[in-house]
């Protein structure tokens, strides 16, 4: 099913990377226009990193592009230049080309999809050659892109091609890759200004590189253009701000977006478009290459003040906001309970960055209370998982400035509150909650991308992160102190605090509470004839057993010695405890028919089923359910001996 049936519009995936980048924000922006005039819902899959480094993460980043099913959308958009790391563009267009749904890539092409690609190279070329035979430069550098990656080599063989074309030797020590962004930038600049060699020009193979060339030869009191001329490419957003203006070659977001716009309505026609498509980048001269004069219009500079001001009151409403967000952060953090604090971070989803939002996290990690499960093992780096279970609890839920909570939706159903999210034609932003490196679960925010603060929703969301990860390891600590070392069970302060929940689950649920006391035959005999440490081994196989038997649902427990107990809440109490005990028994003799032990293994039960107390007292069961095992503990004894059962 299509989450269009039924309805008057498309529903169409768009699968970034990094949500926040300025880049995907502006294609977001421009497609939300063609989205409106062709009425299309937009649904943004997103990570909140680009992949560019491996993290420890990345498995659970990558997890928000399985809640894409490509079957309930009409097509699918890979802003595949977005995603830094390789292969993971290509597993998403796999997922959609095997769904046999229409999948357009952006700028990246991949194959089988419908590429839309600008003619960097010739873009490019032109910028070069422009540089080389237009200002005639003698000593030229040029800073790369990535090692190894398409764009970068193309860029790079096109500027040894034009220097070849125009005589000029190209000296190796005067190249190097920036990685298209300023960091690697910085370094790569360093080694060129230490070189001791002259530069007159430096060619850089997108604009972030040249912007930050340009910072560090104005910190070398080097002048731009006068002592050496800088060029970019691509029309990165952030160079409309840049002094000097640069000289580059513009690409059109609103040409690429109206493209995928027109690919999108022929193909609802069910007309064949072909599967590249190519569109022009814009050649401009600049400031930084000498030929447009530093000379601006009273009204450009007014212009340039006001926006100037307008940053600076932005970013100091944000450090305000930022200083709010973070100093609740370790009250809520340090909270006993969650179910406490959700309205309370409803606020900040309110007021610091708007639209609508919800909150859905795996089943296995919150449980109906909206609490995380009490008794959630902590994870390792061999035992993380990254999944979304089939339903998902709702902690937080604001739509149209109305809060509600505690509910569930199944992972089909994607967004609570589905109807009202669509109908604000909104964007609906979809991003991943991971806590020790699991995936716990998803956030939407629906939102009008013009003024929305991407900035403020990514602070929110890692502040939860840290506040969730906060409760888990104060869980993690507790169950530490709660659990038996040797079985793994919970201990008796562990036990007694685990009851509270399943005690009020069986009151939420009218469910019953049954107790099942198990006592270990013969472990002093096995003690006392093959030492302490096959005593442990027979008690650490009880438990597991025990663990076996009762699944996911009920609390295991050793109170000491050889005295376990399993309580849990079902609507027939009776006949689970005895299909718990039949396990048990099953289990155990599987184990005295297949094992190389010198004994056997045995075990004494009684239990004991009634409607959970109000008070939460849970004695009253042990105490019948003892006195019963007891009561078959003494019949075992009759009519079985340690001299007969251990083997000889």
């Amino acid at each position: 099913m299509k989450y269009s049936d039924g309805k008057d519009y498309k529903a169409i995936a768009i699968c970034t990377a990094k949500f926040d980048d300025m880049e995907g924000i502006d294609f977001i922006k421009s497609f939300r226009k063609i989205c409106l005039a062709n009425n299309y819902r937009m649904f943004v899959f997103s990570s909140m990193v680009d992949f560019y480094t491996s993290s420890e993460n990345d498995k659970g980043e990558e997890e928000i592009y399985s809640l894409m099913e490509p079957d309930h959308f009409d097509a699918v958009i890979i802003d595949s230049v977005a995603f830094k790391g390789p292969g993971f563009a290509e597993r998403i267009a796999k997922r959609v080309l095997d769904a046999g749904v229409p999948c357009i890539s952006l700028v990246r092409p991949l194959e089988g999809c419908i590429n839309i690609r600008y003619r960097f190279s010739d873009g490019f070329e032109e910028v070069v050659r422009h540089m080389i035979e237009h200002h005639k430069p003698k000593h030229v550098n040029f800073i790369a892109g990535m090692k190894n990656n398409i764009f970068s080599d193309e860029r790079l063989a096109i500027f040894r091609k034009v220097m070849a074309e125009n005589g000029l030797e190209v000296e190796e020590d005067r190249i190097d890759y920036g990685g298209f962004w300023e960091g690697p930038t910085t370094a790569v600049m360093d080694r060129f200004l230490s070189s001791g060699k002259p530069i007159d020009c430096i060619i850089c193979a997108n604009d972030l590189m040249a912007m930050e060339a340009c910072r560090k030869l104005r910190l070398a009191d080097i002048r731009v253009p006068e002592d050496v001329i800088v060029s970019g490419f691509d029309g990165h957003e952030l160079e409309r701000y840049h002094y000097p203006r640069l000289c580059t070659s513009k690409t059109d977001i609103a040409e690429i977006s109206a493209k995928a716009g027109e690919l999108l309505e022929r193909i609802f026609k069910g007309e064949s478009v072909g599967n590249n498509h190519m569109i022009n980048t814009t050649f401009r001269e600049g400031q930084s290459c000498g030929c447009k004069e530093f000379v601006d219009s009273a009204e450009e500079m007014i212009k340039m003040g006001n926006k100037l001001y307008d940053s600076h009151k932005h970013e100091r409403e944000l450090i305000s906001k930022m200083e709010s967000l973070f100093s609740k952060v370790p009250r809520i953090g340090n909270s006993t309970a969650l179910n406490l604090i959700w309205g309370e971070l409803i606020y900040f989803v309110r007021d610091f960055f708007g639209g609508d939002f919800a909150l859905a996290l795996n089943t296995d990690f919150m449980g109906d209370n909206m609490e995380i499960w009490p008794n959630i093992r902590p994870v390792t780096m061999t035992e993380e998982h990254h999944y979304y279970t089939d339903e998902l609890q709702i902690p937080m839920c604001y739509v149209n400035g109305e809060h509600t909570a505690g509910f569930q939706i199944s992972r089909e159903t994607l967004i609570p509150e589905f109807d009202k999210f669509t109908d604000n034609r909104e964007v609906v932003l979809f991003l991943p909650v991971i806590v020790q490196n699991s995936t716990i679960g998803y956030t939407v925010s629906g939102f009008i991308p013009d003024g929305f603060e991407y900035f403020m929703l990514n602070a929110f969301l890692m502040n939860l992160r840290h506040i969730l990860e906060m409760h888990k390891y104060r869980i993690d600590l507790q169950n530490l102190y709660s659990t038996d070392q040797l079985t793994k069970l919970l201990n008796r302060k562990g036990f007694y605090r685990h009851m509270e929940s399943v005690n009020e689950n069986a009151i939420r649920n009218s469910e019953d509470i049954g107790l099942i006391s198990i006592d270990m035959n013969w472990l002093k005999q096995i003690n006392d004839t093959y030492g302490h440490k096959e005593g442990d081994f027979a008690l650490a196989k009880i438990g597991e057993v025990m663990n076996v038997a009762i699944g996911d649902d009920g609390v295991c427990t050793r109170f000491g010695g050889d005295e376990f107990a399993i309580a849990f809440a079902s609507k027939n109490g009776a006949e689970r405890a005895e299909k718990i005990m039949e396990s048990i028994n099953s289990q155990i003799e599987k184990f005295n028919t297949g094992h190389t032990k010198p004994y056997p293994l045995s075990v004494s039960m009684g239990f004991v089923v009634g409607k959970p107390r109000k008070d939460g007292n849970i004695e009253p069961f042990i105490v019948d359910a003892d006195r019963k095992m007891y009561a078959n503990k003494t019949k075992f004894k009759e009519h079985n001996s340690w001299e007969d059962r251990k083997v000889q």
